[in-house]
C-alpha cells in the first residue's frame, strides 16, 4: 500500500446487553424499562449505530412481553429495520460454565426460538454471560449453532497476547469443534459512556493511524441510565447525542465505519488460533477471591502502580476464577449443586417441560455471586432461585412419598 493511499477505516462494533435477574422486583424492571431500555432503544432507532449488537435476556424479555407491549413493538421495529443484530446467550442468563453441558445447548436454543418467534430473526453471535470462559465451552457453543462469541480482551492478555494483536478475530476449538472469538476492547468499555466522546475519538483515531481493522465495544446496557448518575449524564445532558455526532464526524473523516458482528467476521480475516484459559473480567476475578487474598491483590496492584498495571505485565496479575464463589459461599454452592442433581433427574425422567423450564430459570446467575450491586446478598434473588428449584422438584417427584436423599455431588 502506498504511503499516500488513504488508510482503511476501523470497523467499529457497538453492542449492549440488557438483563434483569429471575426473582427481581417488578418495580426494578419497570424503572429500568422507563429510565434505560426505552430511551436507549429510541436512540438506537434514531441514530442507527451499525447494526448495533443487542442481547436481551430471557427474564427481561418475558417481563416486557407481559408488562410493556410498546417496548416489545419497539424491539420489533428495530429488528425489522435491521438496526440491531441480536446476540444469543442462555435464555435465563446462566453462567454457561456452571450448568450441565446439555443444558448449555438447550438454553441457547430457547433464546434463539424466543427471538425467532417474536421478531422473526435470531443471531448467531453470543453474549458470554459475565464473560466467564472455560475452554470446553467452544464445543458446546458450536453444537448450539454459535458462529462467534464476545470475550474480554483480558482473556487474550492473560494468555500472553499484546493489545495491538486483538483488533482481529481469532478461532478456538474444543473437541475439534471451532468457533470464532471477538475481543471486547477494555479501553472502550471504560470510555463509553463515562467519558466525553472526544476521548473515544482520540482512541479510535490512534487505532486508525495504527491500521487496526476492528474495534469492539460491548457492555451492560444498564450503564446507559441505570447506574447512579448515568441517566442525567447520558440523556439529559446529551452524552448519547454527542457520542453519535462524534461517530458521524469520524465516519466522515474516514476513521471509522460502523458494522455488526457478522459483517466484521466476513470482512476481517482471522489472525489464527487462540486457546484461552479460564477467565472473566478483571473485577470479577478479584471479587471471587477470599477477603484476605483480595486485599493482598489490591496491595500488589498499588505497589506495581497504575502505569505498570496498565501495561502488558498488569494482565498477568489476576485474581481467581468465577467458580471460587461456590467455595466461598455455602448457599451459592448448595443452589448450584441442587440444580445439577435436579437437572440430571429431569433428563432421567423424560425432561418434562414444566420442570425443565423451572430449572432453566433456577440457573440464572445473579444469585450465585456478587459484584458491587449485591447479587447473592439480595435475599429476593436467592428466593427466586430456590422457588424455581422447588417447582422443578415438585413436578419431578409428583405422587411420590416424602423421602430423604443424600448425594455428595461436589465430592467433599
Amino acid at each position: 500500500m502506498s504511503d499516500t493511499a488513504p488508510l482503511p477505516p476501523v470497523r467499529f462494533v457497538f453492542g449492549v446487553h440488557l438483563h434483569q435477574p429471575v426473582g427481581n422486583f417488578h418495580h426494578v424492571f419497570a424503572a429500568h424499562a422507563r429510565d434505560v431500555y426505552r430511551p436507549l432503544l429510541s436512540q438506537l432507532q434514531r441514530r442507527r449505530l451499525g447494526p448495533a449488537l443487542l442481547h436481551i435476556s430471557g427474564p427481561l424479555l418475558e417481563w416486557i412481553e407481559e408488562h410493556d407491549h410498546p417496548l416489545v413493538d419497539q424491539l420489533g421495529t428495530l429488528a425489522a429495520d435491521g438496526a440491531v443484530e441480536f446476540l444469543l446467550a442462555g435464555m435465563y442468563e446462566p453462567i454457561l460454565a456452571a450448568i450441565p453441558r446439555p443444558d448449555r445447548v438447550e438454553q441457547i436454543a430457547w433464546l434463539r426460538q424466543a427471538l425467532q418467534a417474536r421478531f422473526g430473526v435470531a443471531g448467531d453471535g453470543l453474549w458470554l454471560t459475565e464473560r466467564v470462559w472455560e475452554p470446553e465451552l467452544a464445543a458446546d457453543l458450536a453444537a448450539a449453532g454459535i458462529r462467534y462469541a464476545l470475550v474480554d480482551d483480558r482473556h487474550f492478555l492473560v494468555t500472553g497476547f499484546r493489545r495491538d494483536q486483538l483488533h482481529v478475530p481469532y478461532r478456538t476449538e474444543s473437541d475439534g469443534q471451532p468457533i470464532t472469538l471477538l475481543a471486547i476492547d477494555e479501553r472502550l468499555r471504560y470510555l463509553i459512556p463515562f467519558r466525553p466522546p472526544e476521548e473515544m475519538a482520540d482512541y479510535l483515531r490512534a487505532l486508525h493511524a495504527a491500521r487496526q481493522p476492528l474495534a469492539v465495544f460491548a457492555d451492560d446496557g444498564e450503564k446507559f441510565g441505570g447506574w447512579p448518575g448515568t441517566r442525567e449524564w447520558v440523556y439529559d445532558r446529551g452524552w448519547f447525542d454527542q457520542f453519535c455526532d462524534m461517530l458521524d464526524r469520524l465516519r466522515d473523516e474516514g476513521v471509522v465505519r460502523l458494522c455488526g458482528g457478522r459483517e466484521a467476521l466476513d470482512e476481517v480475516p482471522c489472525a489464527g488460533i487462540a486457546y484461552l484459559p479460564t477467565a472473566s473480567y478483571r473485577e470479577m476475578e478479584g471479587w471471587a477471591l477470599p477477603p484476605d487474598a483480595a486485599n493482598r491483590l489490591l496491595a500488589l496492584e498499588a505497589e506495581l502502580g497504575t502505569e505498570r498495571m496498565a501495561g502488558p505485565d498488569g494482565a498477568l496479575v489476576r485474581g481467581t476464577h468465577w467458580r471460587n464463589f461456590l467455595a466461598k459461599y455455602a448457599e451459592s454452592n448448595r443452589m448450584q449443586k441442587k440444580m445439577f442433581a435436579l437437572s440430571t433427574l429431569c433428563r432421567q425422567r423424560g425432561n418434562p417441560s414444566v420442570a425443565r423450564r423451572a430449572l432453566g430459570r433456577a440457573q440464572c446467575n445473579d444469585a450465585l455471586w456478587h459484584g458491587v450491586f449485591g447479587g447473592l446478598y439480595l435475599p429476593h434473588l436467592r428466593a427466586g432461585v430456590w422457588s424455581q428449584l422447588a417447582i422443578a422438584e415438585r413436578e419431578l417427584r409428583r405422587g411420590e412419598a416424602i423421602a430423604a436423599q443424600t448425594l455428595d455431588i461436589n465430592g467433599d
